[in-house]
Formats: structure tokens, sequence, C-alpha cells
């Protein structure tokens, strides 16, 4: 019986121009099937012990922002609290991330269409995660859907299967092999690979942000935590997490 690795994507922004985000982050974590279940139990035990219900979905703009059901967040000492549990959970050596930048104004003056930032995020992580995390293992794709999207995400995957990856690191017929399934979700499906990638994604735009002088601003401790979480991710050399920056 093959052993499957799963990539679960989500995003921070939109790729469109009309939307206020500054980069469009498409976020991956990457775990073992196997590790799933317990994954999901954690986090399920983290949820109750701070919203009451273990079933509530991780909404990164509801979470940052303290909204909705998340409001518990408001609170400074829980807030670190929570996210202090939740980064420990997180830091585990069965999850692997991957992030994949874009800056939109620097790919605006560049001549890249929203659609051209779509298609060059999902080719670039589909290939990382193929070539760098399926050495052993088989791979299943999970991604939150978005018809505006979902299009640029079949069509990467199409093209790896018909054409391999374009630096030859793995044939078409070897991509095909390894990866078997591509699956199209929403929140209602809970998840938690997926939830934790939408998560996460903002924590790559504020690292970005911040590298590259674009906000510099004195991280606070919550910050500081989420941060050494992707440093470590990175530094990983067993279990490598991406960070890569298209433009």
């Amino acid at each position: 019986m093959n052993n499957y690795k799963i990539i679960a994507l989500d995003e921070s922004g939109k790729a469109s121009y009309a939307h206020h985000s500054e980069l469009f982050v498409l976020s991956s974590v990457i775990i073992s099937e196997k590790f799933k279940p317990k994954l999901d139990r954690l986090m399920r035990k983290l949820k109750f012990k701070y919203f009451k219900d273990a079933e509530i979905v991780f909404h990164s703009r509801d979470m940052y922002r303290a909204k909705g059901p998340f409001s518990t967040l408001r609170d400074n000492k829980k807030t670190i609290d929570f996210w202090s549990e939740f980064i420990s959970i997180a830091n585990s050596r069965e999850i692997s991330l991957s992030f994949i930048i874009v800056n939109k104004d620097k790919a605006r003056k560049n001549g890249w269409q929203p659609k051209t930032i779509l298609k060059r995020c999902y080719l670039k992580i589909l290939e990382e995660y193929a070539t760098k995390q399926l050495k052993l293992d088989n791979g299943k794709i999970i991604s939150e859907s978005d018809p505006s999207q979902d299009l640029y995400l079949i069509q990467a995957h199409n093209r790896l299967q018909s054409m391999g990856s374009s630096g030859g690191s793995i044939t078409a017929l070897e991509y095909k092999k390894k990866i078997t399934s591509l699956s199209l979700v929403n929140k209602s499906n809970l998840d938690i690979d997926v939830q934790l990638a939408d998560a996460l994604a903002p924590i790559a735009g504020m690292i970005y942000l911040n590298n590259t002088k674009l906000k510099i601003k004195r991280l606070n401790k919550i910050e500081k935590m989420k941060k050494r979480l992707i440093d470590r991710k990175i530094q990983d050399k067993t279990n490598p997490s991406i960070f890569e920056v298209l433009i």
C-alpha cells in the first residue's frame, strides 16, 4: 500500500488588481495522510478550549481581526495563549509548509495579468511539491475552491501531467504516477490541513513585507512567535519548507 502526502492549498489576498491586497500569497500545508487524523484531533481540542466549538472553521480574516466566533481573541492574554498552542501544533516535524508570494505592484509593472499570477503560482507550488516532497510517497492535492481560481490550478496540474516540470526535475509520466488526485473543497468539508494553510498564509505576507522593508515595524510578541515558526520550518533540512517570492 502506497504512503500518501497531502498538499492542502489556500491563499491570502487576491490576484485581481481590483482587490485591495498588496500581495498574493499561495499557502500550502503538506502532511502525510496518516498524520491528518491526529492533526484534526489536536486542533479540535484547541478549538473547543478557546472557542467552545470543536468544529469552528479557522478563517484567517476573522481570526486576525478577532471577529465573530473569534471575538474571544480580543483578550490579549487569550490571544497569546491561543497562538502559542496553535504554533506548537503547527511546529510538528510532520508538517511542512510552502509559500509562493507575488508582489502585485511589481507584477503589474512587469505586465503580468491576474491570471498570470495564478498560473505561475500554482505551477510553482505543484512543481516544488512533486519534486521535493514526493521522493518516496505519492501525493494528493486538496484546495479551497474558488470559482475564479480553480481553472488555473487545474491547468497547472494538467500541464505537469502532460509536459512535466520546465526544468526537467520531474517528467510528465513521473508526475502522473505520483499525483493521484486533485480535490476542490469548501469550508464545510472541515479539512484541517486546508484551514491551517488559510491561517498561516498571512504570516508569510507579514514576513515578506517586513523583510523587504515595505512595512517596517517592531514585531509584537505574537508576530515574533509566528516568524520563528516559519524560520524553523525553512531551516529544517529533513522535511523542507518553501518560502519563495516569484516577483
